[in-house]
Order: structure tokens, then sequence, then C-alpha cells
């Protein structure tokens, strides 16, 4: 009982950051609107996120203290800056369905109108392929978990079946036999689309699918940049038939580049962003990690054009290597996938393997 009545204050103190942060962007863009003339009594915000963020355990390495850059965008974030809104609060990224009913629903709505066109370098070209792009030399790889309609002459591998569990991948030698089996080759030129309705839409499983390709030394691999919707918006048509291709040898030629270790990360070698909602980052990250929700790099269902992307990055050195996670990685991946898209020299990492090692450290202490 005296353990729940203790829990109750720092509840009460999570929500309070929350709406705070939330009122605290609006009325900072009303106040420069006015010429900055606003009085807000001697109240500090940031000093008000630091006393939430105190940590209230013994282990201070997982506790919510508000990494101070961070915190301070947030609080002095210029009316200039655009702020992303979302409504996907989930607490747990691997939390896919509510429900039968829900995800059911989700599929039968028609897609929300995207955003206007936006316009990609050819840099970034070379990781994101633009639908007119496609041709058909192309495998058109759909990784959707439950897609009903695929672009003409689409493989289908949901993503499910890369992974042990959730943020835990099968390994390379079981991965490579898989991608062989459906007739792909390390050497064949692979375009990923799909998305995880359930999980709020996005690139996120095409990045994350992405992600794992390039671990295993794919050369020739880009993510299509819109989905399945877009392309039948455009006047395209679409089959429920997925494609079905000889079997081939894929031989992986692993490289760690991508991916952090726990000792990587640990190291402070790297600038650490924490890829998760607000809600979740308040209520506990890596230390000295900085607050990119992945929602911040999306516009609509595609990820952002370089101009906007320059001003969600703008807290990250270029010359400096970024680790981005989530709880399993799977929705880091969109930012990750959006940093190399601007050149910087980024890996991926889940939070479930930070407590893995963290949990071990306490007990080898004991």
């Amino acid at each position: 009982m005296l353990k729940k009545l203790m829990l109750i204050p720092l509840i009460c103190g999570i929500l309070l950051a929350v709406m705070a942060l939330s009122q605290s962007a609006y009325a900072g863009a009303e106040c420069a609107s006015l010429g900055g003339a606003c009085d807000d009594g001697g109240w500090s915000g940031a000093a008000k996120l630091d006393e939430i963020g105190e940590p209230t355990t013994n282990q201070e390495q997982t506790s919510a203290k508000w990494p101070a850059k961070s915190r301070e965008l947030r609080w002095n974030m210029s009316a200039s800056t655009e702020i992303t809104k979302t409504t996907d609060v989930k607490t747990a990224e691997d939390k896919t369905t509510d429900n039968a009913d829900d995800a059911g629903n989700n599929a039968s709505k028609k897609p929300a109108p995207e955003p206007s066109s936006i316009i990609r370098s050819d840099e970034a070209k070379a990781l994101i392929a633009p639908l007119e792009d496609i041709t058909d030399s192309d495998i058109l790889l759909d990784v959707s978990e439950n897609s009903s309609t695929h672009i003409p002459g689409s493989v289908v591998m949901p993503y499910m079946q890369f992974s042990v569990q959730a943020g835990i991948l099968k390994n390379a030698t079981e991965i490579s036999q898989f991608l062989g089996n459906a007739g792909i080759s390390r050497n064949d030129s692979v375009i990923i689309y799909g998305e995880c309705l359930p999980c709020g839409g996005g690139p996120s499983v095409a990045t994350y699918v992405y992600w794992i390709m390039k671990g295993l030394g794919h050369e020739k691999v880009r993510v299509l940049d819109g989905t399945a919707e877009d392309w039948a918006a455009s006047g395209k048509a679409t089959t429920k038939e997925a494609r079905t291709l000889p079997g081939k040898t894929y031989t992986p030629a692993q490289t760690a580049n991508y991916t952090a270790t726990y000792d990587f990360v640990k190291n402070g070698q790297a600038q650490i962003v924490d890829a998760r909602t607000v809600p979740e980052y308040g209520m506990g990250s890596i230390l000295e990690s900085i607050s990119i929700p992945y929602a911040s790099v999306l516009s609509g269902k595609k990820i952002k054009g370089e101009d906007q992307l320059n001003k969600v990055f703008m807290m990250l050195d270029r010359d400096k290597p970024v680790v981005v996670f989530t709880n399993t990685g799977m929705k880091a991946s969109v930012v990750w996938f959006a940093l190399k898209m601007m050149g910087y020299d980024a890996r991926l990492y889940n939070y479930r393997d930070w407590m893995t090692n963290q949990d071990q450290k306490v007990d080898a202490a004991d």
C-alpha cells in the first residue's frame, strides 16, 4: 500500500510534465507573435522538468532526469521552429494491436490526404526511391504484416518473419536463407515498402527491413517513397496477388556499421537519440540522450524533406556518430534512416538491450 501511495506523486509529475510541454510550445509561439512580451510570473518550466526528473530509485543510469540539451530546446523553441503534432502516445512500441476490431477498422479506412509533394535530392534518392523510379529490374518487397493490396510484381515477406520476437532478430544464416527462398540474392536491386497499420502506419517496417538488409551487406536496396495506396492514388493498378520467384542463394557479407552495441552507447563517443514519444522519454531514458520522437521526422506517412530534417536534427553534431533507439528499435529505424539520408554516421540500438545490461550490472554488484 505504501509503495502505491509513493507512486502517485511520480505519476502526477509525469502527467504535469507532458501537459506542460504541450502548453509551452503553444504559449511560446503566441508570445513570439506578441513580440515576446509574456510574463511567466517567475515560474520556470525548465526547473520543473528538472524537479520531476530527479531520480527516485538507486538506478541513476535509467533515471528520468531530462538531459539539459534536449530540455532547453523544448523550452526555448522559437516560433519559427516547426512543431510536429502526433496522437500516437503508446508506451510500448511492440504493442501493435489494441484488438482485432481496431486493426480491421484501420485497414478499411481511406488513407489520410498526403502533404504536398516533397522534393528529394539525388543523395536522398540513393536511399529512398520515388514511385516513378521503379523499373522492371527492381524486386519490390512488401513487408507489411497483413497486406492485401500490393504493387504488381511484389514479393510479400511480412517484417515479423525476420525476427524471433520484437527486438530480437533471427541470425544472419536464417535471414539469408529466408531471402534466398523468396528469390532474392544480395546482388539484386530491391525496393522495400509497407507499413504496420495497427502501429499507426508510416514507413517504420520498411526502414527496419532496410536496416536488416544493409547489415547483411546488401548494396542495391532502397525504401519506396510511399505506399501501395500512393501507387493507386497515382492512377496505377494494384493487385492482391503476390509474386513468386525461383529460389536463389543469398550470400551475406555482414557488417556491424549499422548497429550499436551496449559498450558503444556507454563509452560516450556518440550522440544518443531517444526516438520514443515524449511521455516515454520522460519516464526514463539513457543518460544524456536527446529526445527526437520518430514522428518528428514524418510528414503524414512520408519522411520529411531535407530542409525540414535539418531543423529536426539541428541539435546534432554532423561530425560525431549518432545512436538512435526505441524500445525494440523498429520505430527508431525511421529516425536512423532519415539521419542516413542526411549524411550522418548513424547506428541503431534498442532500449531493451540497455536495460538488460544495466540489470546484469546490478546483479553482479549484489
